[in-house]
């Protein structure tokens, strides 16, 4: 019998918690033109949209950004001695390579995308007073800093925006532990009367 109060308890318990899938975005209006080796950063916090990191893995990250060239180009990417008119690009962060050298993009959405496995890895180090600091971890601050450079004056930035596919694991709520035991004790006191009683 106490086998199967246990396993009765474990199954309610356990049928409880449950996985839920969805997207968490984070966009950053720029509206506005691009001006030539000069850096744009912009610090994605998916926290400020609802990420907790106790209850919520990472499965996908993809940065995207709307550029649009102010005057339309036709570039002929064979001819390297014309390189005047390419919208040259690098791209830097460090959940992407670190560093992506893009030396064209043209008027669309341009995007940045790869799978993400949960782990305590830091994505980058600082040191303070010779101390090493993790200042980036997406998986625990649910943060991620990203910058871009551009060598041309024709690219006009309308936003960028970090989605990520996040897996949320529901746990319980205390209460419903305290009702479902106060239930079984109301039980175990009515077993113990009627025992007693007869």
């Amino acid at each position: 019998m106490k086998t199967l109060k246990v396993f009765f308890l474990t199954t309610l318990l356990g049928a409880s918690y449950s996985a839920n899938a969805f997207l968490l975005s984070d966009v950053h209006k720029f509206n506005a033109p691009l001006v030539s080796a000069e850096f744009v950063g912009f610090n994605f916090n998916l926290a400020d949209h609802g990420y907790n990191h106790l209850t919520d893995t990472i499965t996908n990250v993809k940065v995207s950004f709307d550029f649009r060239e102010i005057v339309e180009t036709e570039e002929n990417l064979e001819d390297l001695g014309d390189m005047d008119n390419w919208e040259f690009i690098i791209f830097y962060s460090w959940i992407f390579n670190g560093r992506d050298i893009f030396p064209d993009v043209d008027t669309g959405v341009f995007t940045l995308e790869t799978t993400w496995e949960k782990t305590n890895d830091c994505q980058h180090y600082s040191y303070v007073e010779g101390e090493e600091i993790c200042d980036q971890n997406l998986d625990l601050f649910g943060s991620m800093p990203s910058s871009l450079v551009a060598y041309t004056d024709n690219l006009w930035l309308g936003e960028a925006r970090l989605d990520a596919e996040i897996t949320r694991v529901s746990i319980p709520e205390p209460s419903t532990i305290f009702l479902l035991s106060l239930g079984l004790f109301g039980l175990m006191m009515k077993r113990i009367r009627s025992t007693f009683l007869m």
